[in-house]
């Protein structure tokens, strides 16, 4: 199994490399066939990551800025990533679905689903932990680790995320 595991991140590795040399249109073409869905209108920049592709889930209108980094679990099938449509990702976000008790002398796996809402934007640098659900219209400041849950139109930020204040917008447009 260690073998196997070696030579899949070898491969996988590889082959972001050559994707960071193409053009975006080939880019674009490989996401599209290796994500397990993947809406209209998503720009991936240059060197993401992802580490099972077939695990995440991105919606319509999505950016993804470069140097962002996706972690479903291996172990745990229901510890996906899913996106939704209008969010924009700073430059190296990382997702991190898979984690390990470390009350627990074995580290055993905590993995958890990760969920953001729609119209949803996340800062540069920041990392989203195991069994976060970002709610709605939420806004998360760069650089912060959320490790809990936040609500609708609430805007967080810090290490670890804390609310800041209320999102309040200037028209009804949603």
């Amino acid at each position: 199994m260690r073998m196997l595991f070696l030579n899949y991140s070898y491969l996988i590795n590889l082959a972001h490399i050559l994707l960071n040399l193409s053009p975006p249109l080939v880019r674009l073409i490989v996401f599209k066939l290796a994500l397990k869905k993947m809406g209209k209108r998503v720009f991936i920049d240059t060197n993401v990551y992802f580490r099972y592709p077939s695990k995440v889930k991105i919606g319509n209108d999505v950016s993804v800025n470069r140097g962002c980094e996706f972690y479903p679990s291996f172990y745990n099938k229901e510890a996906i990533i899913e996106l939704g449509n209008n969010i924009r990702l700073g430059p190296s976000v990382k997702f991190l679905a898979a984690g390990h008790d470390h009350m627990k002398i074995d580290l055993p796996d905590v993995s958890a689903k990760i969920v953001i809402g729609d119209n949803v934007w996340i800062g540069a640098n920041s990392t989203i932990l195991q069994g976060v659900t970002i709610g709605n219209g939420a806004i998360v400041a760069g650089g912060s680790v959320v490790n809990k849950n936040i609500p609708e139109f609430k805007i967080y930020g810090g290490i670890p995320a804390k609310e800041i204040k209320d999102r309040v917008l200037e028209d009804d447009t949603i």
